[in-house]
């Protein structure tokens, strides 16, 4: 019987889970990055303003920027290019994405990748919070 009080008591004394220490700037710029890496575009709308936010097409060429940068960095094979197309095309998906870490050359390439995204989207976070609240009116 000991067992299952104690058991009762822990259970009545557990603590909620810990509350989200982020703000809603920062859950709209993780949203946002989910959506562009699943190739959607983040963009919005205040009333009486144009649409703005960031294009999955956006996301791309600042990626596309950052891997034209790498190129020149040794440990870069002269193929890398030619191998991710061709992997692409001969739709090698396993292929095309260690062509692609290669390309990035940088530890974590889904963390570059979110990290680029961060940076695109962070301009657009304090508007993109009054967006969502004024359509929830």
């Amino acid at each position: 019987m000991g067992a299952l009080r104690a058991a009762q008591f822990e259970y009545d004394n557990r603590m909620p889970p810990a509350v989200s220490e982020s703000s809603p700037e920062e859950r709209w710029i993780d949203d946002g990055i989910a959506e562009l890496m699943a190739r959607r575009d983040f963009v919005f709308e205040r009333r009486l303003r144009p649409q703005q936010g960031v294009t999955f097409e956006r996301f791309a060429q600042a990626v596309d920027e950052f891997v034209m940068g790498q190129l020149g960095l040794s440990g870069i094979s002269n193929s890398v290019l030619g191998r991710l197309v061709l992997a692409a095309r001969c739709k090698s998906s396993t292929d095309a994405a260690a062509a692609a870490d290669e390309i990035m050359s940088v530890a974590s390439p889904e963390a570059m990748l979110q990290e680029i995204a961060r940076t695109l989207l962070k301009p657009f976070a304090k508007e993109g919070v009054l967006a969502q609240a004024e359509d929830a009116q």
